[in-house]
């Protein structure tokens, strides 16, 4: 029972020592706002979404003035619970979704593309149907049932 209990002692040490050891450097915060630190990859990175040539005429104050801006309106949307309403995670779905399939669909097509010869225009013709040779092979290996009830119920306005 000693040894198991110095084996467990040891064992905390080692891992305290070698938590020390990694220990990784402290991000620096450019701003705080309420609990919420806004870091310099959130500032690179909001950057990124503005326009090259804006980009240019706007200080880094600026935009970190707008981002502050943002985040307080963002905290304010969840303070009053828009983040937790239905048609807003509907939307969030949505996004997602189609963020995938766009994710999706151009890793197959640049798959397609760089395996084709030819001119741009020969490549993107046989580029397409290739694509949906893909899409429909997709569907092939996937059972699909369809409630044709439930879908003649439905009235679309």
């Amino acid at each position: 029972m000693k040894t198991i209990s110095h084996l467990v002692v040891i064992a905390v040490i080692l891992t305290a020592l070698a938590g020390c050891a990694k220990e990784r450097p402290a991000k620096e915060v450019l701003a705080t706002i309420g609990n919420y630190s806004i870091y310099k990859e959130d500032l690179v990175s909001e950057a990124e979404l503005y326009h090259p040539a804006y980009r240019k005429t706007v200080t880094k104050e600026e935009m970190l003035g707008d981002l502050i801006k943002k985040k307080i309106m963002l905290m304010e949307a969840q303070r009053q619970g828009l983040d937790k309403k239905p048609e807003f995670l509907k939307m969030v779905q949505r996004f997602w979704e189609q963020s995938l399939l766009r994710s999706l669909l151009d890793k197959k097509s640049k798959e397609i593309l760089s395996s084709l010869k030819g001119t741009e225009e020969e490549k993107h013709k046989k580029a397409s149907q290739m694509m949906q040779e893909w899409v429909d092979s997709l569907e092939k290996n996937v059972k699909v049932k369809i409630n044709k009830e439930a879908l003649e119920k439905i009235e679309l306005k």
